[in-house]
């Protein structure tokens, strides 16, 4: 059972949409954590402003259950021209995540996934590469839960350009 929730739980974070069209999460306890280390990626993407579709499969490695989510998001030229903008933002229930070291380099964004609570955690890079009407990418995340094994978790994203936003 928790392993079907940690999956649907990081597909539904994986297709949330533009990072500015987040819903900020609930404040977290304080922290002694050094501050993110999030440096602003330079340039754009090469996305085609509209709406695009985006499906992301994930995979608890050594498990037989896969989930494939769908979703579709608008974006606007402000959103195309600044990679954090597009990038999938993390949400996993209880956890305070963040997309840090983004860097956009020849239509490829690599980042670092870091989410953190009391009772464990989730992290591992991410890549996407940029075209005008599709984008593919992928994650590679482990999760920490305390007093468990620590468990790979895989997703493959994919999307492609639908039409002009309406």
């Amino acid at each position: 059972m928790n392993k079907i929730l940690s999956l649907l739980a990081l597909a539904v974070l994986l297709v949330a949409g533009p990072a500015w069209a987040q819903k900020p999460a609930a404040p977290a306890a304080p922290t002694t954590a050094a501050a993110p280390t999030t440096a602003p990626a330079s340039g754009g993407t090469s996305m085609r402003p509209g709406l695009w579709e985006t499906t992301v499969a994930v995979q608890t490695v050594g498990s037989d259950s896969r989930r494939t989510i769908v979703s579709r998001s608008c974006y606007a030229d402000t959103d195309v021209t600044d990679v954090a903008r597009v990038l999938p933002r993390q949400r996993e229930p209880g956890m305070k995540c963040e997309n840090r070291e983004v860097k956009l380099q020849a239509g490829k964004a690599t980042w670092q996934i870091t989410c953190s609570s009391a009772e464990g955690s989730l992290a591992g890079p991410a890549e996407l590469t940029f075209a005008a009407n599709t984008y593919a990418g992928k994650a590679e995340l482990e999760r920490k839960k305390k007093g468990a094994k620590a468990e790979k978790v895989s997703s493959t994203l994919s999307a492609k350009w639908i039409e002009a936003c309406k």
